[in-house]
């Protein structure tokens, strides 16, 4: 595995999970004042002051001009010359590209002086009028990659994109790694800055766009998981069966919080929230359970032995109990362990969960305790005007008790004011969905505040059943 060199851009390392591998050759393009030769010079001045010496060449720009506009972001770039830590150079691309063909010519001369370990070329873009011939620009700019190469120097390459280009160009292909800095329409007149990474060999990156700004510490990236992100203890956490969810969840499933499952209409969300449960259940919590429409006491049974429990067992040392909104018989076993209420109308309801329920918990209050429940089941049920009165009362009770609670929501099936009420009750939002052929499952909120990137739900055949890509 190549060493990984940091950028000292801020954001930028998190997204390349480490930095650049050494030696490769980076493409970033942008439109006119996106922020790319801010962006070159700060991954100069960063390595120059962390032991890797730079060189940036220019084909346009003056000196004087790079210094000026760098000052505004803290860079002092003469300071750096003047110990021969960074090298600043304006020169043609015909010369430049004379030079590094010759053994002991200019180019070689200043990436020994200098001891370089960095480059910045501002900009590729134009190569491309110094040769009309396809064929011959192709090889000549493989040949300046290769060049580059030899010298084992970690490189940025600053390439000019411009919207209305629609051919890929032939440097995407050869080249390391790709960064593009593009404008986004925001806000009506307002244009925001956004930075994705569509390429980067010899590393796993954070993929998406991020939006960045341009701070007076430089190039400043804002990685769309992490706004307000808060580091947190893991220690209390509960596993959800999943790395990749217990990563997003700041370590895993915490007590006392209500997770908002939500779905679609296609979406199979069973084995995602029997994962979460089961591992509860290893804890040995006690759990209230009210059943939907869509599934029966024995397929929750089945779901739960192939996660590993004993679902009649269970309940025997337990203090656990369904509530049957429906008018089904339980199954025998589950004498003394289901509660009715379908005979119920919403006054007694509202009684039996605020009250006999809370009695129940706080009676064995020795022992932690989570809830499932459906929300579009109670709206069915009871209607949305009783499920928006009851709601923030319930999630005040669990408070109190320090339940957890899984709130399964279709949100194709509700409206935007129950939807609403839901999500700003929720400390956590697990959202899965389906497009076309694939399941998607993407965390919208956490404790600390991170947003995941949307995960592919691929099924697997050991618990948990599902592998997150």
């Amino acid at each position: 595995m190549k060493q990984l060199v940091t950028t000292g851009i801020n954001g930028l390392d998190s997204l390349l999970n480490g930095g650049i591998p050494k030696g490769n050759g980076i493409i970033v393009e942008g439109a006119p004042g996106t922020g790319k030769t801010t962006m070159g010079i700060q991954f100069l001045y960063h390595g120059a002051l962390n032991g890797e010496n730079g060189l940036y060449l220019s084909f346009q720009e003056f000196p004087d001009q790079i210094y000026s506009d760098m000052s505004n972001f803290g860079f002092n770039i003469k300071e750096l010359e003047k110990q021969k830590l960074l090298k600043i150079v304006l020169l043609s691309p015909e010369v430049l590209l004379e030079e590094m063909f010759i053994p002991s010519g200019l180019f070689e001369e200043l990436v020994e002086e200098y001891g370089c370990k960095r480059i910045v070329i501002d900009s590729l873009s134009i190569f491309k009028h110094l040769e009309e011939d396809v064929h011959k620009l192709r090889k000549l700019i493989y040949s300046f990659k290769n060049i580059l190469g030899k010298y084992r120097l970690t490189s940025l390459i600053i390439s000019e994109r411009y919207t209305n280009n629609q051919e890929l160009p032939f440097e995407h292909f050869i080249f390391d790694g790709l960064i593009q800095l593009n404008y986004r329409e925001k806000f009506d007149e307002y244009k925001e800055r956004t930075l994705e990474i569509l390429k980067m060999r010899g590393t796993k990156i954070e993929e998406g766009e991020h939006t960045y700004r341009l701070t007076d510490e430089g190039v400043y990236i804002l990685p769309s998981y992490r706004t307000l992100h808060i580091q947190r203890s893991i220690s209390q956490h509960i596993s959800t069966g999943n790395k990749v969810i217990d990563e997003n969840l700041d370590g895993g499933l915490q007590q006392g919080l209500i997770y908002l499952i939500e779905t679609d209409s296609t979406s199979m969300y069973k084995y995602i929230v029997s994962s979460f449960v089961s591992q509860l259940m290893k804890k040995s919590q006690n759990f209230t359970y009210l059943l939907p429409s869509m599934i029966t006491i024995p397929e929750i049974k089945a779901l739960l032995e192939q996660f590993g429990i004993n679902l009649e067992k269970y309940l025997f040392e337990h203090k656990s109990v369904f509530i049957e909104q429906f008018e089904r018989t339980p199954p025998t076993f589950l004498n003394g362990y289901v509660h009715s209420v379908s005979h119920l109308n919403n006054t007694d309801y509202r009684s039996f969960v605020l009250n006999d329920l809370g009695k129940l918990v706080r009676e064995n209050s020795k022992t932690d305790w989570f809830t499932i429940y459906n929300i579009n089941s109670v709206i069915d049920k009871r209607g949305k005007s009783f499920v928006l009165d009851l709601y923030p009362e319930l999630v005040a009770l669990q408070k109190e008790l320090n339940m957890s609670a899984f709130v399964v929501a279709n949100i194709d099936k509700l409206d935007n004011d129950v939807i609403a009420l839901l999500q700003h009750k929720a400390n956590a939002i697990i959202k899965t969905w389906r497009n076309n052929k694939y399941q998607y499952l993407q965390v919208m909120k956490s404790q600390s505040g991170i947003f995941s990137q949307p995960y592919i739900v691929e099924s697997v055949d050991a618990p948990p059943f599902f592998r997150l890509i």
